[in-house]
């Protein structure tokens, strides 16, 4: 930790997060021209992006919301599929939430939402496509150093070099990053049990140390203007260390009431790669494959002891329980996918292409009990489970374009085998159409239908039970079939002189839906399992609009609203849930003289229904303030300024009682620098830049 600290201060002179100098366009850009459903997002024009990660980044993002677990909702629907350049990434092979947390924002270049995507588009994804563009190198060489620095033990370091020589451009990126958080759960269940009516109370105090490092290597080499070949590399090393004291009151009407607490001391690593070769053997054409190998491990460590009527005096009577976990993982991608386009016309093109994509998971699970002194197998608790799953795909789509409309439809067909432990087979057909109407040069309607799907992770096919908590069991259905969806999109966008305005009207329905469904067992426990639960329907209306009201002030304002109707049988119950859900951002920027510039964000996220209840409404606000000097830029960082940010469920609307509290550290505040060092030719131009920027002021003025 000490020898943390020594590498941070010494870059604090000239540090902060790699996004903000080099930006040219700010707030949302809409590719409606090409792609009716693809929305941009730049990260860097996002000053409470600076110096956070991943999770941050998409906490800002219109339509999105983002849960504690790391489930990433979109228009109400959680399966939305997340990629990194088009592709797969490692990184999201372990646990969500962690993923989001430990994916710098700095190495991100743009989001980009693709809500109704087309046949040459994997169709995994019952709400559409987000997209994560990552930097690339430039022809110019440059060296930019990053520090940041959080309250609570939260530090990052991360050094960009980039450099362009002859036909090459390189970039080589490295980041260390330390993460500390203490985070809150309140659970209050009602259970009937064979001691009567019984009322369950836990309360869950957690701190999570997470310690990351990474390497990523992008190169690119231009044989011609058309023919490329690129190679880039993303080697990761994490470990977290997390301590957690669950305190359980259990109480029954026909017994003696439970108090116990349950200590864990929870230690894990993962390392792993990503390599993609790419090659453009020209303009219309594109080849890429693509290896993620992961390797992790765990050891837990696991101490029950019991109380009397209150958490102070000890009760001799029950014996405690010392148990202990470790577990190992690997799994591995491979994939490999070609693109070909043909124009016959300049307005009329066919896109084909081909996709393999095979997922390998191993994990290996050992539950030990300790007994006289000698922890013994627990062969309940133990298990071993392997999973295979190879996706074929191929698709053909055409685009006819004429002076008052463009047209695009295709097919995608995706042939998928799952081996090992759990065996299906199946063939899909995914037809897509759209159709966008230019009324003018700064307006435009369009109309897009998709179909998709989701398919079970092979953990949520996994039947083996955790007893992490003995008090909310989990496990994994092997019957789980495939969630499928259907996806329909009405747009109109206008671009007047100072305001652009993006209005969607939207429907989904999915059959087949998944969910994780809590059934009551003997006693005061629980299982939480995934079921298909029937069907789901949602529409609703989105809007985003940005106003420049100056050169020096800027507004962006999404909204949405959408209805959501449940049906299907949730743990014993026939559910018929239906619920309108709003929510609304506001982001707004300041520019001042001497390179000051600000930002406030608030957002608010109304009730939504959830299989495992209602998820109550939230408000976070988020400041942000940068300072540029030239080479140097510094910026202050306020997270949930208000400390408002939780997510609370209430199962009471499904027939039970069951309230669920997460509280995560949110509330936080962040200090960063960053300084570039810069060839001759390229301080030339910034300054150049910097004087014209004075005189239009001037002119303004």
């Amino acid at each position: 930790m000490h020898k943390f600290l020594f590498l941070l201060f010494p870059f604090y002179a000239f540090a902060q997060k790699d996004t903000l100098q080099e930006v040219r366009v700010t707030g949302i850009r809409s590719e409606m021209a090409s792609d009716p459903s693809k929305k941009v997002f730049q990260v860097g024009a996002n000053l409470t992006n600076l110096g956070g990660n991943l999770y941050d980044v998409l906490s800002n993002i219109p339509s999105i919301y983002v849960t504690s677990d790391g489930n990433v909702n979109y228009r109400g629907n959680q399966n939305l599929t997340i990629y990194f350049d088009g592709k797969p990434a490692g990184i999201l092979s372990s646990s969500r939430a962690n993923a989001l947390s430990l994916y710098p924002a700095d190495q991100i270049d743009r989001i980009e939402i693709i809500s109704n995507p087309g046949a040459k588009y994997s169709a995994e994804g019952s709400s559409g496509i987000l997209n994560i563009i990552l930097k690339k190198g430039s022809k110019t060489e440059s060296l930019r150093l990053n520090s940041n620095l959080g309250t609570n033990d939260k530090y990052a370091l991360s050094a960009t070099y980039a450099k362009g020589y002859k036909r090459w451009t390189h970039l080589v990126d490295l980041n260390l990053r330390q993460n500390t958080r203490n985070n809150y759960q309140y659970l209050y269940r009602e259970n009937p049990s064979p001691f009567g009516f019984s009322q369950i109370a836990q309360t869950t105090d957690e701190i999570n140390r997470d310690y990351n490092q990474s390497i990523r290597l992008n190169s690119i080499y231009t044989f011609s203007k058309d023919r490329t070949f690129g190679i880039s590399f993303i080697g990761r090393l994490s470990s977290d260390h997390n301590s957690e004291v669950r305190s359980n009151k259990s109480e029954f009407s026909y017994a003696a009431d439970r108090f116990y607490a349950r200590d864990a001391d929870k230690k894990g690593s993962d390392s792993g790669f990503d390599l993609n070769l790419s090659y453009s053997p020209s303009a219309n054409a594109k080849i890429d494959f693509l290896w993620i190998q992961n390797q992790g491990s765990d050891a837990n460590q696991f101490y029950q002891h019991y109380f009397y009527g209150d958490f102070d005096t000890p009760n001799p009577n029950i014996p405690v329980r010392n148990e202990r976990s470790s577990a190992s993982s690997t799994n591995s991608t491979l994939l490999l996918q070609g693109d070909w386009t043909k124009s016959f016309s300049k307005k009329l093109s066919l896109d084909y292409g081909f996709k393999l994509n095979s997922r390998f998971f191993e994990n290996s699970f050992l539950y030990e009990k300790q007994k006289e002194g000698i922890y013994v197998k627990d062969g309940v608790r133990s298990n071993g489970f392997t999973y295979e799953e190879h996706i074929q795909a191929g698709y053909v789509s055409f685009s006819k374009k004429a002076r008052y409309l463009q047209l695009d439809g295709g097919i995608r067909v995706e042939a998928t085998e799952i081996a090992g432990d759990v065996q299906q087979n199946y063939v899909n057909l995914f037809p897509s159409l759209s159709i966008l109407h230019p009324i003018s040069a700064s307006q435009s309607i369009s109309f897009a239908l998709s179909s998709r799907i989701t398919r079970p992770s092979y953990k949520s096919l996994n039947p083996f039970i955790s007893f992490a908590d003995p008090l909310n069991l989990n496990a994994g259905n092997p019957s789980l079939k495939p969630e499928k969806a259907l996806l329909l999109e009405l747009s109109h966008v206008k671009d007047f002189t100072s305001l652009s305005v993006l209005n969607s009207l939207f429907y989904r329905e999915i059959t087949g839906l998944v969910g994780r469904v809590r059934t009551f067992l003997n006693g005061d426990t629980t299982l939480t399992r995934y079921e298909n639960i029937s069907k789901s329907r949602a529409w609703g209306l989105e809007n985003l609009s940005t106003w420049t009201v100056s050169k020096a002030f800027k507004i962006t304002l999404s909204s949405s609203i959408y209805q959501t109707d449940l049906q299907g049988l949730i743990n014993g119950t026939q559910v018929a849930e239906n619920r309108w859900s709003w929510n609304s951002r506001l982001n707004q920027q300041v520019k001042w003289k001497s390179n000051w510039s600000a930002q406030l964000s608030g957002i608010y996220q109304s009730s939504q229904i959830n299989p495992l209840g209602i998820i109550s409404p939230y408000y976070t606000v988020d400041l942000g303030v940068k300072k540029d000097l030239g080479r140097l830029t510094i910026n202050v960082r306020i997270n949930d300024l208000f400390n408002t940010q939780k997510t609370i469920y209430d199962s009471r609307p499904f027939g039970f009682v069951s309230d669920l509290e997460r509280k995560k550290e949110t509330r936080i505040y962040y200090i960063g620098f960053s300084y570039k060092f810069e060839s001759k030719k390229m301080k030339e131009g910034r300054e150049r830049k910097k004087v014209n920027e004075e005189v239009i002021n001037i002119e303004d003025d």
